[in-house]
């Protein structure tokens, strides 16, 4: 048994868009332009105050802030986030092609700015994955190892000047980085945040398991430790992986087991720290253990000299001299800094939504889109590579309870004490040992290959979207994977508008509701009237397709049925000019005048007759006198006008949320098209933006669609179709009567006759 369900009766007439206007008395809202040039322009204390509390939102958290309360759990996970900092920057150093020390570079010096400008209380920038294999591409494109080698005759071997060409690649480091952030200001300048609703959750989740893919591949030579030459450019992973692969039999004993132990135990303590996360004040820095004991069995027992494995090396202590960026190279790497600048900014403001919704404040995309900017001009000075959220280590933060940019505060004084005095200490470290640390924390975005299936079930134009972004990234390289897929999710979208398919619809018995009938079974068909619902935009690359959709649910083409007609009605002017030069033949070849007479007076008044009745459905051709003498050829066929199937077209348009002029105009032609018949075109549900492009785009003006013919639902349309088409009725039926008084009145005289 059903429920009570609450009903409502409402008793009102039926509005069409003009008359609803003029009885509920709408209001005229203008945006003049000179007006908003002078708000935008308008200079006050408070707007001043509103620029800085916006541009540095420190001016704003800082007064609230409760050290009591908040000071010592932000110390706490800074310093244990730290101790995941410092690791992981060194190891992404290691992907970007440079040497470690620039990870600690890129720990420290971006995290200035972002003190004082980001909103995200829990951010700590820094190092990340793909931002770090995009630059390494660059690093090795503009920094080539071949530059630096030299054929060394002592040693009678090729030797590679690894000093010089760390230099050099920091130097393109800072450039690229500087670039990236005068695009991200600029972005953020023009109020461009937005530009993150371009790249769907699809695109970026089969982006980043490329990206994973592509750094598990390039860290492999660092676990087996194996000599890979390096690749740029499409097909680089392929040809690294095949390198690997060869150079297997090398494999440095020493350095795969540091690899495999450090994953082994970093590994369960992830797991344990996931598990027990709830009953732990902050996560377990695995990390800077393992780095520190590798250190400590690798330096003392000389294994680097005794199994030739592949360190750290020297990381130069203090602060680096300060750089001026080469702008003469910003046009052979503006392709990569501007992806680098959009994927950084997309990275950081969906961690930054995550942690925002978790802990109740917002995020201004284009207050993030500058803070980035700002950090990563200020470390391209000092040598860093471009850097966005350091995951982790962000995570870390979060779960250790910090509340704070003071945590990020905390977790750069940690880099600061490594680069001023503990890194001397970190020269015997493996690179293996860096390469498992990465390796591990690649687990969540490698578990993302499994997304296809599920994706495949939910969406499959996301799954396309997904396996695309995928295979372009891992193939073409990150660059062109950025620009792959965003074109194809592009193109998904007006997919998506372009072939979306409309329905008719019929009312719901004794309701005002009108719903496909292939889907429902108590729906009753108007007579007389059809409706079709379209949701889509309507636009250039639709609005043919469009305009089909309608002509195949109403079953009617007016425009070939208007060329139907017309040949129809040149057919019988053709018929009755042929008559005429017939019947000139008969009166000319009569020899008797008192018959001829007679047949033209028959004649005549057999044309006054025809001329007095309307044709409405039919027309008939007739043959002359048929009493002539010789034989006629045949009669053509009855030649007949059917009546249109239905007096009323009605389109429901709730779901166009925009039109161009091509769709305008596509509605003016089917206007016309559909009033030469006698149909009416009806619009309902047009929303306000829609109806001031309309009327923008000449849609009410003389001759096209009335305004009258707008509804705000398909019922009130429906009750002024039944109410006009009763009312066509009624004058017809009199127009009716009085032919037929017209005929017997004839009739009359003709007998008369």
């Amino acid at each position: 048994m059903h429920s009570l369900r609450p009903r409502y009766v409402i008793d009102r007439p039926a509005f069409n868009l003009p008359d609803f206007d003029q009885e509920f008395d709408k209001k005229s809202r203008q945006f003049p332009v000179g007006e908003k040039v002078k708000k935008l322009f308008r200079c006050s204390a408070l707007r001043l105050q509103a620029l800085l509390f916006r541009l540095l939102p420190i001016l704003r958290w800082l007064p609230k802030y409760k050290p009591r309360e908040s000071l010592l759990r932000d110390v706490v996970s800074g310093i244990s986030a730290g101790t995941i900092q410092v690791p992981q920057g060194m190891a992404f150093a290691l992907l970007a092609n440079l040497p470690p020390v620039n990870g600690l570079y890129s720990s420290f010096f971006p995290l200035i700015p972002y003190f004082f400008m980001g909103t995200v209380h829990q951010m700590v920038p820094g190092t990340f994955a793909v931002l770090s294999i995009m630059v390494g591409m660059v690093c090795l494109h503009l920094a080539p190892e071949s530059d630096f080698s030299h054929f060394n005759e002592t040693l009678n071997a090729t030797v590679v000047d690894t000093e010089q060409m760390n230099e050099v690649r920091l130097g393109i480091s800072g450039t690229l980085a500087c670039l990236t952030a005068v695009i991200q200001i600029g972005l953020g300048f023009m109020q461009f945040g937005f530009v993150a609703i371009y790249l769907s959750e699809s695109f970026i989740r089969g982006f980043m398991t490329a990206a994973g893919l592509q750094i598990l591949i390039s860290v492999l030579k660092y676990i087996f430790g194996i000599k890979v030459p390096p690749y740029s450019g499409p097909l680089a992973a392929i040809y690294t992986l095949v390198d690997i692969f060869r150079g297997l039999p090398e494999t440095n004993v020493a350095s795969l087991v540091f690899a495999l132990v450090s994953s082994v135990v970093l590994i369960v303590v992830k797991e344990l720290n996931a598990r027990y996360r709830h009953k732990l004040p902050f996560p377990f820095p695995m990390e800077i253990i393992i780095v520190v004991v590798a250190t400590a069995i690798s330096g003392p027992l000389h294994l680097p000299e005794k199994y030739h494995m592949d360190v750290v090396g020297e990381i130069p202590l203090g602060f680096p001299a300060p750089i001026l960026p080469k702008v003469g190279q910003w046009e052979e790497m503006l392709g990569t800094a501007f992806s680098l600048a959009v994927v950084g900014y997309v990275i950081n403001l969906a961690m930054g939504r995550t942690l925002a919704a978790k802990h109740g404040y917002d995020v201004d995309p284009n207050q993030e889109m500058l803070a980035l900017g700002c950090s990563n001009f200020l470390g391209s000075f000092f040598k860093i590579h471009v850097i966005c959220c350091a995951l982790s280590v962000t995570l870390a933060v979060d779960s250790a309870g910090g509340t704070s940019q003071f945590a990020s505060l905390c977790v750069m004084l940690v880099v600061m004490v490594t680069m001023l005095s503990l890194g001397a200490f970190l020269k015997p470290l493996p690179k293996s040992v860096l390469g498992a640390l990465i390796a591990v924390n690649l687990k969540n975005t490698l578990l993302q290959l499994s997304d296809p299936y599920y994706l495949w079930k939910k969406s499959r134009l996301d799954c396309c979207v997904w396996v695309v972004s995928f295979l372009a990234t891992f193939f073409l390289s990150l660059p062109y994977g950025v620009a792959v897929g965003v074109g194809f999710s592009i193109l998904v979208v007006i997919f998506k508008t372009q072939f979306r398919n409309g329905s008719a619809v019929a009312q719901i018995m004794d309701t005002d509701i009108y719903k496909n009938p292939k889907v429902y079974s108590k729906v009753i068909s108007i007579t007389g009237v059809k409706i079709v619902n379209y949701c889509s935009p309507l636009y250039f690359a639709n609005a043919e397709m469009f305009r089909q959709r309608v002509i195949k649910k109403t079953g009617l083409d007016p425009g070939k049925l208007i060329l139907a007609r017309r040949k129809f009605l040149e057919k019988e002017e053709k018929g009755k000019e042929k008559e005429e030069r017939k019947e000139a033949r008969r009166r000319k070849s009569s020899s008797l005048v008192t018959m001829k007479s007679q047949i033209i007076s028959q004649l005549e008044m057999q044309d006054d007759f025809d001329t007095s009745s309307p044709r409405t459905s039919y027309v008939n051709f007739h043959s002359g006198d048929a009493n002539v003498g010789e034989q006629d050829p045949p009669l053509p066929p009855t030649l007949e006008l059917k009546p249109t199937p239905f007096h009323t077209l009605i389109l429901d348009l709730p779901g166009v949320c925009f039109m161009d002029l091509t769709g305008i105009n596509t509605l003016i032609k089917m206007n016309s098209s559909y009033t030469t018949l006698g149909i009416k075109l009806y619009l309902a549900n047009v929303q306000a933006q829609v109806y001031e492009e309309l009327e923008a785009g000449g849609a009410f003006d003389d001759g096209n669609i009335s305004r009258s013919n707008l509804f705000l639902s398909v019922h009130d349309a429906v009750v002024f179709a039944q109410q006009s088409s009763a009312e066509r009725r009624v004058s017809l039926e009199e127009l009716s009567s009085n032919i037929n008084v017209e005929k017997d009145l004839e009739q009359e005289m003709f007998e008369l006759q």
